[in-house]
């Protein structure tokens, strides 16, 4: 069986990504160091991004701070997640109603640990999470089509992954805000158990961009006047 580090140099490669790609594995086992040493953190998510640098074993506790984010990991019951104070805040701003908890997407089973830790060094994976860009997106949807845009919360990109479903999220202002995204990038979560056939239609989506880039350069409809006229400068 392939070691999921062998997925990381290819994905950064035909995505172009800027930041390397996180692995996720749900865990029925608590971590060897799971007393409390991880850094307090407002949200599951605000791992993902240390968790390119180093591997972070973490448990309910460490994700308790966001009851939306920990009802999608399956940490907590919808019952716990809707009678937060967190959560009574997002409601009552509009940012979500109750009807709408009932719909975000959440892990089918209970994990006792997450591992998130950067997919050059993973031995395995459940879930993987990419960071894009328009231009990534843009390749991604060329290879998987069905990929699926995802609503608020941001976090509910995980249980989709895991689910089967590639799902892509423009952020949420939640998370925007709690991990500092940049404007320019989105948020993408990856089955790893379709990554090798993911990857094979990757190549498949670049080596169909780079031939229609190279028709486009030399076509003389597609110069950028349109119709093969050059546009016209402006006044002055």
């Amino acid at each position: 069986m392939t070691s999921a580090s062998a997925w990381a140099a290819p994905l950064v490669e035909l995505l172009g990504l800027a930041h390397p790609p996180v692995a996720i594995t749900f865990n029925t086992r608590q971590p060897a160091d799971a007393d409390g040493s991880l850094p307090a953190q407002p949200a599951g998510c605000c791992f993902w991004e240390p968790a390119q640098r180093q591997a972070l074993d973490t448990r309910a506790a460490d994700h308790a701070h966001c009851s939306t984010g920990s009802y999608t990991h399956g940490l907590i019951d919808l019952a716990d997640a809707a009678s937060g104070t967190d959560t009574a805040a997002l409601i009552d701003s509009g940012w979500i109603t109750p009807a709408d908890l009932d719909t975000v997407a959440r892990l089918p089973f209970r994990p006792t640990s997450i591992r998130y830790v950067p997919l050059a060094s993973a031995t395995g994976a459940d879930v993987v999470l990419v960071r894009l860009s328009p231009a990534s997106l843009m390749t991604l949807q060329g290879a998987c089509p069905d990929l699926r845009l995802a609503s608020r919360p941001q976090c509910q990109i995980v249980p989709l992954a895991y689910g089967g479903q590639v799902a892509v999220s423009p952020g949420c202002a939640v998370s925007r805000a709690r991990t500092g995204l940049p404007a320019q990038e989105m948020t993408c979560a990856l089955p790893a158990a379709r990554l090798p056939a993911i990857i094979d239609r990757l190549r498949q989506a670049v080596a169909a961009d780079r031939a229609v880039v190279g028709y486009a350069a030399t076509d003389p409809g597609m110069t950028p006047g349109g119709n093969g006229h050059t546009p016209t400068p402006p006044p002055g």
